[in-house]
């Protein structure tokens, strides 16, 4: 059986030492599969924002066990000596915020990771643009950035987060600042990219917009998680 793409299983992390420490993440348990969007949601303070920096390796846990497609990247101390060629080709990230470069066209938005990864420049653009063609904005390929619409630019960061078909996706807030029409388009192509390309995708949101979208739910509360069926379960 192939591996879970993402799997935490007592992870902790302290900030700060005797009186003054504080247990953001008190024993995190979590489990998603290969082409799976999970939603994470969770009260200000209660780990969701820590939680998902220690998944993208971008700050160190204090103890449990990560694993990545079946390759464990952290057991009690991390298990990868590149950390930034496992952000760069295993774990993409789509914010609240697009985070487009405003002097790059939109095909070089997208084909920058590629580019960084040692992939030649024509045959990054040419991902890029395959990527953007799926996402329906291909037809925005070389628009500038401020020339894209909200929506346009949420997909454009997606086609980034995607262009080196990393096994995980970490979207933090992605709809947040879109309306309800374009937050669930948003959702949709989530979904439909997950299913084409087997991505694990973890999306922390508020926006009760999207919450009933979810077949699973993770809850974080006090530093743990709670997982729970979500809404479209029985769709």
């Amino acid at each position: 059986m192939a591996h879970p793409a993402i799997e935490i299983s007592g992870l902790t992390k302290r900030y700060g030492e005797g009186d003054a420490a504080v247990d953001a993440l008190k024993g995190v348990d979590m489990i998603v599969q290969p082409g799976e969007v999970v939603g994470l949601i969770g009260p200000s303070g209660s780990g969701k924002s820590t939680l998902l920096k220690c998944l993208g390796a971008v700050i160190e846990p204090s103890s449990g066990r990560m694993a990545l497609a079946g390759q464990t990247i952290y057991h009690n101390g991390w298990k990868v000596a590149d950390l930034r060629a496992l952000r760069r080709d295993r774990i993409g990230f789509v914010f609240q915020a697009p985070y487009l470069i405003p002097f790059l066209d939109v095909t070089d938005n997208v084909a920058v990771l590629p580019m960084l990864a040692g992939v030649s420049n024509g045959k990054a653009r040419d991902r890029a643009r395959e990527m953007l063609a799926a996402l329906d904005v291909g037809h925005r390929a070389q628009a500038q950035v401020p020339q894209l619409s909200g929506g346009e630019q949420q997909r454009v960061a997606i086609a980034r987060a995607l262009v080196n078909q990393p096994p995980i996706i970490l979207a933090d807030e992605p709809t947040a600042p879109l309306d309800s029409e374009r937050a669930l388009t948003v959702i949709r192509i989530l979904n439909e990219m997950a299913q084409r390309f087997g991505t694990a995708i973890i999306v922390v949101t508020h926006d009760e917009k999207i919450i009933p979208t979810f077949r699973r739910i993770y809850h974080i509360r006090d530093g743990r998680t709670y997982e729970e069926a979500g809404a479209a379960r029985a769709a």
